[in-house]
């Protein structure tokens, strides 16, 4: 009775890897993109909020902010001077306004807007005026762009009920939204506007994710470097220079290791025969497959797999 229990259980949502039944249909389907190996140290943290409904004419004096603010227009237009540049903001677009602008508002009837105060920090660089979102050149009226509105005001109410009740974790999942809020924010203004950081975040970005994509399609194959310097549409002098500056490896060894740790989510959770692994990882004879194992993870396969659950579950974090 354990071994048919053992047969049949599934631990992790992938695995078997070849496992199919017409009574389990995946609707949909997405995983993580991008290297678990890079981590942006830049966070929002949430400050304040506002949804504001205008019913008669009301002029904000010119004044300084200390903190980022985002103004998310629902019902335009949105008149307001920013660094003394008129804007107009119609339905449906935002405007992004960083610590130390001058911001001069006129509201008026039937205007409808969110204001959503946050900070902005890294780790190293700490305060907000260290950062620099915006290309330093770029003209105020330019730090307004078209917001996702039907996508982002369903959390944009989110973060208003937080504080309505005196709720465990209010401000972390305040922090948490507003994080969400900023990244997609971000991905819709025009990437020549921001600072030249935040282009390289964006490309590194979207390098690991195609990378990563790049790996798990190919598990079950042998790539050599020309053929992933195809697949990647680079050289191969910058694939091994990127992954090694973001990686901290070569692209056949990052490759190498993510099937050994594939391969020790099968023998930890299926009754897959060890050549059966090494054939869908595509390594070239089981004998190979066991000297890799052996050399990244210090056990062979036959070992790995004899050992106990908490053996197995201290190895898997291991690797």
């Amino acid at each position: 009775m354990p071994d048919k229990e053992k047969e049949t259980s599934i631990d992790h949502i992938d695995f078997p890897v070849q496992w199919e039944q017409q009574s389990y249909r995946i609707i949909s389907k997405t995983r993580r993109t991008s290297s678990d190996r890079f981590r942006i140290a830049l966070r929002p943290y949430f400050l304040g909020f506002n949804q504001v409904a205008v019913d008669a004419p009301i002029h904000h004096p010119s004044h300084s902010h200390s903190s980022f603010e985002l103004i998310i227009v629902k019902q335009g237009p949105y008149r307001c001077r920013l660094n003394n540049e008129a804007i107009k903001l119609d339905t449906n677009h935002c405007l992004l306004i960083k610590p130390g602008d001058l911001h001069e508002v006129d509201c008026r009837p039937g205007q409808r807007h969110f204001v959503l105060q946050f900070d902005l920090e890294e780790k190293e660089l700490g305060a907000n005026r260290s950062i620099f979102v915006f290309n330093r050149t770029l003209n105020s009226a330019r730090q307004a762009f078209r917001s996702p509105i039907d996508e982002i005001e369903p959390v944009l109410q989110l973060i208003a009920t937080q504080s309505q009740n005196e709720r465990r974790f209010a401000s972390e999942i305040q922090d948490s939204l507003t994080e969400f809020l900023f990244w997609t924010l971000i991905t819709h203004i025009p990437e020549e506007r921001l600072a030249p950081a935040f282009r390289k975040m964006s490309n590194d970005q979207r390098f690991l994710d195609k990378f990563e994509r790049v790996a798990q399609t190919n598990s079950a194959k042998h790539l050599t470097l020309d053929k992933l310097a195809k697949l990647m549409e680079v050289s191969k002098s910058t694939l091994a220079k990127r992954c090694s500056a973001l990686l901290g490896e070569s692209p056949s060894h990052y490759l190498l290791r993510g099937k050994i740790d594939l391969a020790v989510k099968l023998l930890s959770t299926t009754n897959m025969r060890i050549k059966e692994v090494s054939f869908d990882l595509g390594f070239q004879n089981p004998y190979h497959f066991s000297r890799v194992f052996k050399r990244l993870t210090g056990r062979s396969p036959t070992e790995f797999r004899k050992s106990s659950p908490e053996d197995n579950e201290q190895r898997e974090t291991a690797t």
